[in-house]
C-alpha cells in the first residue's frame, strides 16, 4: 500500500488529467479528456488497478497502447497516471550540455547584446525597429532609396552614357549639361570628328563649352569658350596640356608632337627627365608617348643618331640647344643632319664667341661636347602613322 500511496503521489504531480477506459485483456487506452500526446514511448502507466504498464505509443491525445495488456477488470471513466522515466533528466542534461558546447562561445560573445530586443549600432545592429529610422542611424543619405536607372530622380548606373553623342545639335543630360553632337554649326571647323558638352550654369545666365577636335587617330586637340546669356560667346580657346606640350631643358613650353630627350639617362642629375609619358629609349635618349619605337645611341663625343622615325618634324620647331635649368644661360649649339632613310644625327658644340672687325660678338661652334648632366636637347620627329582598331560604334539617340 505504500508503494501505491507514493504512485498515487506520483500520479497527481506528473500526469493524470481527464479519465480513462480500460479493458481485461486490451492494450489500447481510451481517454476523455486527456492529453496523452505529451507523453513518449517507455513512459509509465499507472492504471485503474494500481498496474504498472509501459506507454508503447500514444497515437493522440485520447489514446495510448500500453505493454503488456491491461489486466485488472474492465473499468470506465477511471482515473490513471503516467509517470516520466529517469531518462528524462539525462536527456534534457544531455540536450543543454550539446548546446552549451556548440553555441556557449557565440552567446557569450555577444555580450549584453544577447538580453537586447534592438542592437545599437555600436554592437553592429541598426538601433531600429523600422526601415527608415535605420537608415539614419547607419548615415544612409536619400540616395539608398533611389532607384538606378536614366530617368529623372534616378542614380545612374556607372555603365550608362553620361554625354550621348550623336547627330542631333543638342541632347539633354541632366538639368544643367548638353551634348553637342557631330558635324553641327556650333564647334568650329576642321578635324575630323567633334564632340563636346556644354555645362550651364543658370544662376549666371551663362555656361561653358568644352569640345574635341580629333586630328587624327590617338590625337585631338581641347577647346573651350564661355557663353554670355546676353553678350554671345567668347572665341574658341585651344587648351594645352601636357600631351600637346612639352617643357624645355629650361622649363620653357613648347607646343608638341613625338619628342625625344637626348641626355645620358644613366648619370642625368635632372629629376624630370622622365616626367609624364617619357620613357628611356636606349641609354642616351628618352621619348614620350607618340614617340614610341625610336631608339637613340651616342656615335661618338657629342654625336647622338636617333632611328625608328621618319625624320625632323615637318613643321614648327625641331631641336632646342640644351640650356641650364633656370633656363637663364645656352649650354651648347646643336646641328641636326636628317638622312634619307630618316634616322636623325644629332650634333653639340660648345658655344664660342669671335670679336668681328666690326668689334661685335659672333657665337659659333666650338669643340664637340656631350650633353651636360644638368640638362638635356630637345628633338621633335615625324612618326610612322599608328594603325588602330576601329571604334566601335556610335549609340542610337532619339531626335527630338
Amino acid at each position: 500500500m505504500r508503494v501505491i500511496f507514493c504512485l498515487e503521489k506520483n500520479m497527481a504531480s506528473w500526469f493524470s488529467e481527464g479519465t480513462v477506459t480500460v479493458t481485461n485483456g486490451n492494450a489500447v487506452v481510451a481517454g476523455v479528456g486527456t492529453k496523452f500526446s505529451n507523453c513518449r514511448s517507455g513512459d509509465m502507466f499507472v492504471g485503474p488497478d494500481n498496474g504498472i504498464y509501459q506507454v508503447i505509443n500514444p497515437s493522440s491525445d485520447t489514446s495510448v497502447s500500453i505493454s503488456p495488456a491491461y489486466r485488472g477488470a474492465t473499468s470506465a471513466g477511471a482515473a490513471y497516471g503516467i509517470v516520466p522515466v529517469n531518462g528524462y533528466p539525462k536527456a534534457l542534461a544531455d540536450a543543454v550540455n550539446l548546446m552549451v558546447q556548440q553555441w556557449g562561445a557565440t552567446l557569450s560573445g555577444l555580450g549584453p547584446v544577447a538580453s537586447m530586443t534592438t542592437v545599437p549600432v555600436a554592437n553592429g545592429g541598426t538601433g531600429a525597429t523600422s526601415a527608415p529610422l535605420a537608415r539614419t542611424n547607419l548615415g544612409l543619405g536619400s540616395a539608398a532609396t533611389k532607384t538606378v536607372g536614366t530617368a529623372a530622380g534616378n542614380i545612374q548606373d556607372v555603365s550608362a552614357p553620361v554625354v550621348m553623342i550623336g547627330n542631333s545639335a543638342f541632347a539633354e543630360v541632366g538639368s544643367h549639361f548638353t551634348a553637342y553632337g557631330d558635324n553641327t554649326t556650333n564647334v568650329p571647323a576642321g578635324g575630323l570628328y567633334w564632340a563636346g558638352m556644354r555645362a550651364q550654369f543658370p544662376f549666371q545666365n551663362c555656361a561653358v563649352d568644352l569640345v574635341g577636335q580629333v586630328l587624327s587617330i590617338g590625337s585631338m586637340n581641347l577647346m573651350f569658350r564661355t557663353v554670355a546669356a546676353n553678350g554671345g560667346p567668347d572665341p574658341w580657346r585651344k587648351i594645352y596640356h601636357d600631351g600637346n606640350t612639352t617643357r624645355g631643358s629650361g622649363g620653357v613650353l613648347s607646343a608638341a608632337s613625338p619628342i625625344v630627350r637626348i641626355a645620358n639617362v644613366a648619370d642625368t642629375t635632372r629629376l624630370d627627365l622622365q616626367e609624364t609619358t617619357f620613357e628611356p629609349v636606349g641609354g642616351w635618349g628618352v621619348a614620350n608617348d607618340q614617340a614610341r619605337g625610336v631608339a637613340v645611341e651616342r656615335l661618338g663625343v657629342g654625336e647622338y643618331r636617333i632611328t625608328g622615325c621618319l625624320g625632323l618634324a615637318l613643321e614648327g620647331w625641331r631641336t632646342h640647344d640644351p640650356v641650364s635649368p633656370d633656363g637663364g644661360r645656352m649650354l651648347g649649339i646643336t646641328e641636326s643632319q636628317q638622312d634619307e632613310d630618316g634616322a636623325v644625327t644629332v650634333r653639340l658644340f660648345k658655344q664660342r664667341w669671335t670679336l668681328t672687325d666690326d668689334g661685335e660678338m659672333v657665337s659659333g661652334r666650338g669643340a664637340p661636347i656631350d650633353v651636360p648632366l644638368n640638362s638635356w636637347i630637345d628633338v621633335r620627329l615625324e612618326m610612322p602613322a599608328v594603325e588602330y582598331p576601329s571604334p566601335p560604334p556610335l549609340p542610337a539617340t532619339t531626335e527630338e
